[in-house]
């Protein structure tokens, strides 16, 4: 699989997926193939050399009760050069291991030909041919594999043909009742993930089935409690943070290493919607947050981010971090008239101070309402204090 960013997410998604459910999956796919031994035994990643990619999977197989190596890739969509890097790695593997090598390449989505087919020519002579095995999970029939039971290949049955809202929900159900917690989290993970780019599924479908998870089976919770999200935030907010810094020092200023710093956690916020939510979401906060520079701020938005599961609540949380500069001017004006009217000179400017680096709108409206129902220049200076202790 190729390290084009935008790919990523789904990258790991099927790998995590494979690790856990090859031993299902693989017959599935293909009947006339299963593994050599445990997953674990049957498993081994190939560094092809230092200059080039690992391979997604490669697995020791019996095929028709022959040892091969069974090579797995996994594919969003077609791109330039991939067949021949298929060429490249199955001759590699041969060549290494000295036993056959099936190629298998698995198209995620609603791309994907499957009539892959690679020649090496000169002129009209052909010096070398490959022709994978290609499955697209669309072609995959979802009643089939929920009929059957197949619960190894339930993650994928957003991915699939006619995935209807009631098989999904059944699957969840069982998928729920089959795993225990942690296995359960993660598999939900993976489902979900798949779910937001398919287009095997309506907008209202995939609502529905968000709103399943949400309420039937605390999503968000398991989100918080699956360490795979929580090392992205944690490795995503590290890295962002380390750019900056390094950006910044490299200028020579303070001013500079801000900056630089503010630049690193906006790609960081990026990254880790790019990961989960759609292009139009993707764009929506890059333009929201790119004129943003407090590093306090940008940090808060990144673990708030990670908790969050649905489109429009990152819209939601968008508005609420990053208010349009009019709107917190006027909150702040307000209660600044309201200060004014009740209480004395000191007293208003020790509110101006405090509030003038708010951003958050929510915290500045719930100051106002309670400052409005205040008589008392003591209460007032323990609201701020309560209201506003990080600052």
């Amino acid at each position: 699989m190729t390290n084009n960013p935008s790919h990523q997410p789904y990258d790991s998604t099927l790998k995590g997926l494979f690790e856990a459910e090859a031993a299902g999956i693989i017959p599935y796919l293909l009947p006339l193939a299963r593994l050599k031994g445990t997953p674990l035994e049957a498993e081994r990643n190939v560094e092809l050399n230092r200059t080039t990619l690992i391979t997604d999977k490669v697995y020791w197989t019996l095929y028709n009760d022959i040892t091969i190596l069974l090579h797995t890739e996994l594919q969003v969509k077609p791109e330039s050069g991939f067949c021949r890097r298929l060429l490249a790695y199955n001759g590699s593997l041969h060549n290494e291991f000295e036993v056959p090598v099936l190629t298998l390449v698995i198209f995620l989505f609603e791309h994907g030909s499957p009539n892959l087919f690679y020649e090496e020519k000169c002129g009209d002579e052909v010096f070398a041919t490959l022709r994978p095995k290609v499955i697209c999970l669309r072609d995959l029939d979802s009643e089939k594999i929920v009929r059957e039971h197949q619960l190894s290949l339930y993650v994928l049955l957003p991915t699939t043909r006619r995935p209807e809202v009631h098989l999904l929900k059944q699957a969840l159900k069982e998928m729920y009742e089959h795993y225990d917690d942690k296995q359960f989290a993660y598999r939900v993970t993976w489902f979900e993930c798949l779910m937001r780019r398919t287009k095997t599924m309506s907008n209202e479908e995939k609502q529905i089935i968000q709103e399943e998870l949400r309420m039937q089976y605390q999503y968000d919770t398991l989100l918080m409690e699956n360490p795979t999200i929580m090392e992205l935030v944690a490795k995503t907010l590290a890295e962002g943070e380390a750019k900056g810094k390094a950006e910044g020092e490299a200028k020579g200023k303070a001013e500079g290493e801000a900056k630089g710093k503010a630049e690193g956690l906006q790609e960081a916020i990026v990254e880790l919607v790019s990961d989960r939510f759609s292009a139009q979401i993707v764009a929506q906060v890059q333009q929201t947050i790119a004129p943003a520079q407090d590093t306090e701020r940008l940090k808060k938005f990144l673990r708030q981010l990670a908790r969050v599961s649905d489109e429009q609540e990152v819209q939601a949380l968008l508005t609420q971090s990053f208010p349009l500069e009019g709107e917190v001017k006027g909150i702040q004006e307000a209660i600044l008239d309201v200060a004014s009217a009740r209480f004395s000179s000191q007293i208003v400017a020790q509110v101006q101070q405090t509030i003038a680096p708010v951003q958050d709108v929510q915290e500045l409206r719930r100051f106002l309402r309670q400052l409005a129902r205040m008589s008392d220049e003591q209460e007032v200076s323990a609201l701020l204090t309560q209201s506003f202790s990080i600052r």
